[in-house]
């Protein structure tokens, strides 16, 4: 009875909502409006970050480009690049959403905005490969799965990473049955175009590190209660194992997911490198020679460069009987430890010859999208919607 009461509530808050903001009809539809968001309005970053980037690379102030965000003081930088820097729940954030012509996302939209009739509506998601359980194949309550239905209504276009995301995320999680462009994430051009040689100095000295150190990224996921306890990684043994494999001198960094960010240095040891505040994981992965993390979608991503990554999954039994893979997380190509001790033995035993295979054989088995040019294709699609109205 009370989950039926809460549907009901949820319902008629979202339709009285969504009759409500139709007052901003009355402004017309700007066909060279993009509007852009990611991770619920707290970041500019991942793949909405890399579409905005090029398109006024491509097109200059052809295209009118804002960015919603719940911190928006955090990103007035962005002004002296062009772009409007909009307040989350404001009526000037309302009115540039509704007469956008381009709404881009990473995540779920807004339950309360209507989806007007003329606009284009992109989610590109934030995770490639296809590993933990999203939407509805997650093992949700009825109540939250209705929500994320109704957040996920009305895009246009789906960006895919592989074959495989395709069919089990965006077909069956999703539901979705509209187009889906097979191009890759457009966050990973960076990872297969990009200066890494420049890109991983300017990551190291933010991070307060000498050139010739060595980076290893923590970067776990976030669990239902945003509980830190699986986080015991042995920063130490793991340094120590580090140099006996692949010599030199070490340093961990921990990133934490954005859904717990707020408690990142509950977990950092004295000599841990906190990189939760770095604003591009991208850079964090072009920077970093190895990468520990447990479920991870970073995982796919580092693959695409063939470094070291290794999964630490502590909690491992309850994870896959909470909200579990679309696919056996042994089947994956990555060591995979459940404790410290499996950890250390993992990287003294790393094998790059047959790690090199696996990964290639985990792409071709997904069915990989990756193709360096997403970026440039989904900004020639916006050019064309917004051209052809």
């Amino acid at each position: 009875m009370i989950h039926t009461l809460k549907l009901i509530r949820l319902l008629l808050t979202t339709m009285i909502m969504r009759i409500a903001f139709r007052v901003f009809y009355i402004f017309p539809i700007q066909k060279n409006r993009v509007m852009f968001q990611a991770f619920r309005e707290k970041q500019y970053s991942c793949n909405p970050k890399y579409i905005s980037q090029k398109l006024r690379e491509m097109y200059g102030d052809e295209v009118e480009i804002g960015w919603s965000f719940k911190n928006p003081e955090k990103y007035r930088y962005l002004e002296k690049e062009g772009i409007k820097v909009l307040k989350s729940r404001t009526l000037a954030l309302y009115k540039f959403a509704l007469t956008a012509k381009v709404i881009c996302t990473n995540t779920y939209y807004k339950t309360t905005l209507p989806r007007r009739r003329g606009q284009y509506f992109i989610r590109t998601w934030h995770g490639g490969g296809a590993y933990k359980r999203v939407g509805s194949m997650e093992k949700l309550p009825f109540l939250k799965r209705i929500s994320l239905n109704l957040q996920a209504q009305g895009a246009h276009l789906y960006l895919s990473s592989s074959k495989a995301f395709t069919f089990m995320t965006i077909r069956e999680s999703f539901g979705y049955k509209g187009e889906v462009m097979e191009c890759g994430m457009p966050r990973n051009d960076i990872l297969l175009n990009g200066d890494h040689e420049a890109i991983s100095k300017r990551v190291k000295k933010a991070l307060g590190m000498q050139e010739n150190e060595r980076l290893a990224l923590y970067a776990p996921t976030y669990r239902y209660d945003l509980s830190l306890d699986h986080y015991d990684i042995d920063y130490e043994g793991a340094i120590h194992a580090l140099e006996t494999r692949f010599g030199g001198k070490w340093r961990f960094a921990f990133r934490t997911h954005n859904f717990v960010e707020m408690k990142a240095g509950d977990r950092i040891g004295e000599d841990v490198i906190d990189a939760t505040d770095y604003p591009d994981m991208q850079e964090l992965l072009i920077a970093a020679d190895a990468l520990f993390t447990d479920y991870s979608s970073s995982i796919w991503d580092m693959s695409l460069m063939y470094k070291p990554a290794f999964l630490y999954a502590n909690d491992l039994k309850a994870y896959e009987s909470g909200r579990d893979f679309y696919m056996d997380i042994h089947l994956w190509p990555f060591p995979l430890s459940e404790n410290n001790e499996e950890l250390i033995k993992n990287i003294l035993n790393f094998d790059e010859d047959k790690y090199h295979k696996d990964v290639k054989a985990h792409h071709d088995v997904l069915g990989s999208c990756e193709s360096g040019h997403a970026s440039e294709m989904v900004a020639k699609r916006i050019h064309e919607v917004m051209t052809k109205g």
